[in-house]
């Protein structure tokens, strides 16, 4: 009875094991409801990431989001279960229009900045510092000592 009882065991567990494969945790449907989640190992994406060799937290999550879908459970409801375990913050907010166009708003004002930087000095005469009337006054008593000092280099 007890080998009878093993070997059902391990037919059960052999049969688990084929009965999900990695095409299944890969399928669109599940990667559809795991874009929208936050992996919490770290990397900062969402649980439909790819990176080799495999997340082990996402192909978990993958595997209950599979198991999920099974059981006939909706899209919807998957996402609120797991809003439910662990919190609003799992969920995955995509940028809105601002957060797709900030970067490259933010890149026009520079160029404008820049080019504008550029025309201002362009424009500016070479000699107009050396100009009468556009450097520091100097005064006439300061101008005769410095005379004077230079004088006495030759």
């Amino acid at each position: 009875m007890k080998k009878l009882r093993t070997s059902f065991l391990l037919l059960a567990m052999v049969a688990a094991g084929l009965a999900q494969t990695a095409s299944d945790l890969d399928s669109p449907p599940v990667n559809r409801v795991a874009a929208k989640l936050k992996c919490s190992c770290g990397c900062q994406q969402n649980m439909a990431c790819v990176m080799p060799p495999g997340c082990p937290i996402c192909k978990t999550n993958k595997t209950k989001i599979f198991g999920m879908q099974k059981t006939g459970m909706s899209d919807q409801q998957i996402l609120d279960q797991y809003v439910a375990e662990n919190g609003k913050d799992i969920i995955v907010i995509p940028p809105g229009t601002a957060g797709f166009a900030g970067p490259y708003v933010a890149l026009g004002l520079g160029f404008i900045v820049v080019m504008w930087t550029i025309h201002r000095y362009m424009r500016k005469p070479i000699g107009a510092a050396a100009g009468p009337g556009m450097g520091p006054d100097v005064d006439a008593e300061t101008m005769a000592r410095i005379e004077k000092d230079t004088a006495n280099l030759d």
